[in-house]
């Protein structure tokens, strides 16, 4: 309900109207009778005859006179609750966020310049400081007080409207609080419900009154709402950037999104926006070029007519710097082709290190890409220790026999526990079906025994159909996996694996297990109606398996120009995935993937000791160095609710890149770098929540305004917000009497009246 000043009719509606001398309405009502009376009878006999229209018309103008003296000596008063006077204090909180830059009122005004218009420049709060004690208030996501419209900056990243709700209540607790102005866009990203909060005003008898800021509707907009990015990368890899853009007013245009590196398009698309208000995801594929922290910016099109321009464009972070490389251990049961060309693949690649264990006789064998004289001098790791080291374990072509009973079991726990990647490649012996490598690998081991007959004979028979040549067939998983991509553009994609030489020869498994994913599968061999894959992968514990189940991708290189890249790519590209999911010894995990200036950044450590358990005795320092070089030192102190996990938190003041490094002490004392720290890095970009759904909500504004016993207002029509602070009822009002008597339009209509009384009669000639 809105109060207002009450007047004479509302108070008659009302029941307030009243005589401050006692006197009753009906008594009132018969003095009129008698003065209505006496002036007739007055006229009864006039000194000029005249008619009975012109008798009435003077009996009503004198007897009108006399009833309105009447009424103003009788001093009428309308009761009614109002503030006392400077008795109470009022708070008056206004919105600071970046959502009040956007230029969407009449002559293009900013929502803040209209705030200031009404409220500063008009004198709104002066007619308010007549009845109250002001105390104003900026809020963003922080809320503090101000003296004037100077301390308004319009740079908010965030609007938290209960913060400020809870701010003000604290702040003014124990003054005579009788009532609060929020005024807003109501485009609250907060993580409360304010509403709730206003209530507790309600309870208490504080209203809030609400004053809406902005468009309802913003008919032209588009928006980049969230991105997502690879942090980190290897060396060479592509990525994909996903990018989600929301739009009014622009359904089924083609616009342009882009990503720069400087100056630079490094990827671009043309895409066409989909239905009005409902989000849509657009993937763009990226390789860095630098070895370095790399700062892109994205960027939406600019279409005409838009009204917020800042949320087209966005920046992010991505880690190309150079990195430990990934040790993979590759055990092989004999020399063959697969073999020497996946070692080629990685040659040159700082980021994949493939240690090499190659059976070449019986009881001989070959080490290649080793590190030390001791690596794998006795052959397969002996204990967990050593297996943890490498990210990555592939089997090539080598028997069960090879392995004793518990270095099965190690290498289940390396996938399971450890994190590691694990990849079999070309035939499987049938021995390992009842071993923990059949529950790792994403494909079911089958005996050959069972298989019909035109699928026997697998990899090593090429007068049997398993060992015809064949034409790799992409599964719509793989045309799109990171894992197959031999280029960032579809079409080109599609058309370079076209150019792929045939494969020969497949090895028959089981059937696909469940949530594993095929990406190359035989494009006519079929086993239990299932088309045979050639390559599939799967999750398996905190691991990924994947099974390359032929033995001739050698053919990609040998069966193409020399300087022809594509078995390189994919084996690369491969061994990555595979390698780059174990976890290291330290890792460091943040909140949020992008942070904006003011934000609280929270930093989790997680520290695993040389068994890759959780290390919960170790000591941590976080140091953080800021875009202006600065360089603070904070200890992370051990979540006692989680093994292994230290957790650290501080504000971003500037946007740029910030470095990270946390500096371990462990109680195992383990002196190796990639054991005692870990670097990395993260980005302070400008904000879009205050951009994103930024039109007025006013639906919001009204609820604070209802549950509170307040009013809302729209800023177009603030005009009796005054009266209507003033009178409605809180805490601290007082019951009041208003006089009548004194009011103009009274006075008014008497001296108007008089002269029509004086001017009728002078033209009839009266006395």
């Amino acid at each position: 309900m809105q109060y207002t000043k009450p007047n004479i009719l509302t108070a008659l509606e009302e029941g307030t109207f009243s005589f401050a001398y006692g006197i009753s309405p009906l008594f009132f009502g018969l003095l009129v009778l008698l003065i209505i009376v006496g002036v007739w009878f007055t006229y009864y006999k006039t000194t000029r005859p005249l008619s009975l229209v012109w008798k009435s018309f003077f009996v009503a103008t004198r007897s009108s006179v006399l009833i309105i003296i009447l009424f103003c000596l009788l001093r009428p008063v309308i009761t009614s609750m109002q503030a006392a006077p400077q008795e109470t204090y009022l708070g008056v909180l206004i919105d600071d966020s970046q959502s009040m830059a956007i230029s969407d009122l009449a002559g293009g005004q900013t929502r803040q310049a209209a705030v200031a218009e009404s409220f500063f420049d008009d004198g709104l709060l002066d007619d308010l400081a007549e009845s109250f004690q002001i105390r104003t208030f900026r809020f963003d996501k922080e809320t503090e007080r101000i003296s004037g419209i100077d301390g308004l900056r319009e740079k908010g990243t965030a609007s938290s409207i209960d913060q400020a709700l809870q701010y003000v209540d604290d702040q003014l607790n124990g003054l005579r609080l009788g009532g609060l102005i929020l005024i807003s866009d109501g485009a609250d990203n907060g993580e409360s419900d304010p509403t709730n909060t206003a209530q507790g005003f309600g309870n208490r008898q504080i209203p809030v009154f609400t004053v809406g800021v902005g468009q309802e509707d913003i008919p032209q907009d588009i928006g980049i709402v969230d991105v997502s990015a690879a942090k980190t990368v290897l060396e060479g890899s592509v990525f994909t950037v996903q990018v989600g853009v929301n739009h009014q007013g622009f359904e089924g245009q083609e616009v342009e999104l882009s990503i720069r590196d400087g100056q630079e398009i490094v990827a671009s698309d043309v895409i066409t926006l989909g239905v009005e208000g409902v989000p849509r995801r657009f993937d763009l594929e990226l390789t860095p070029e630098r070895p370095e922290l790399i700062v892109y910016d994205l960027q939406v099109e600019l279409q005409s007519g838009e009204i917020i321009q800042e949320n087209n464009n966005y920046s992010f972070l991505v880690d190309n710097t150079e990195k430990p490389a990934l040790d993979i251990l590759y055990l092989e049961g004999h020399p063959r082709n697969e073999y020497k060309f996946i070692r080629r693949a990685v040659q040159g690649d700082e980021s994949l290190r493939l240690a090499t264990y190659l059976q070449t006789g019986p009881e001989k064998y070959y080490r290649q890409g080793i590190e030390s004289p001791t690596e794998l001098s006795s052959g397969f790791p002996s204990t967990k220790e050593e297996l943890y080291r490498y990210e990555a374990i592939v089997l090539g072509d080598i028997e069960e026999n090879f392995f004793n009973a518990d270095q099965l079991q190690m290498i289940d726990d390396f996938v399971a526990e450890r994190g590691g990647g694990f990849l079999m490649s070309g035939m499987v012996d049938e021995e390992f079906i009842t071993t923990p490598i059949a529950d790792i690998l994403p494909v079911s081991l089958i005996e050959e025994n069972f298989l019909p007959g035109h699928l026997r004979g697998g990899v090593r028979r090429g007068d049997h159909p398993t060992g015809e040549l064949f034409y790799p067939r992409l599964t719509n998983n793989g045309e799109f996996s990171p894992l197959l991509r031999l280029s960032g553009d579809d079409g080109e994609n599609t058309n370079q694996w076209r150019l792929l030489p045939e494969l020969q020869g497949v090895y028959v498994t089981g059937r696909v297990k469940p949530g594993a994913t095929v990406l190359l599968e035989h494009p006519v061999l079929q086993y239990q109606n299932q088309l045979l894959p050639i390559i599939a992968q799967q999750r398996y514990g905190s691991g990924r398996s994947v099974a390359v189940t032929t033995a001739s991708t050698w053919r990609w290189q040998m069966m193409l120009p020399s300087d022809d890249q594509s078995h390189e790519t994919l084996w690369r590209q491969l061994l990555r995935w595979l390698a780059v999911s174990a976890p290291e010894r330290i890792s460091i995990a943040f909140d949020r993937e992008f942070y904006n200036v003011g934000d609280e950044v929270n930093v989790t450590t997680t520290v695993l000791n040389d068994q890759y358990e959780p290390d919960n005795d170790a000591t941590l320092w976080l140091q953080t160095t800021n875009p202006l070089d600065q360089v603070t030192d904070v200890p992370m102190e051990w979540d006692i609710e989680e093994d292994g996990v230290y957790r650290a938190n501080f504000i971003v003041e500037e946007e740029g890149v910030f470095n990270v490094l946390v500096d371990v002490a462990s109680a195992a004392s383990d002196s190796a770098i990639d054991s005692s720290e870990k670097r990395t890095a993260f980005v302070v970009t400008p904000s879009l929540r205050e951009y994103t759904n930024a039109e007025m909500d006013s639906s919001l504004l009204e609820r604070i305004a209802d549950v509170s016993g307040g009013t809302y207002f729209n800023l177009s029509d603030v005009t009796g917000l005054a009266d209507s602070v003033e009178f409605t009822p809180n805490a601290y009002s007082r019951e009041v009497q208003l006089d009548l008597w004194d009011q103009p339009w009274l006075l008014a209509l008497l001296i108007f009246l008089l002269c029509i009384d004086w001017i009728a009669r002078r033209m009839k000639g009266l006395s």
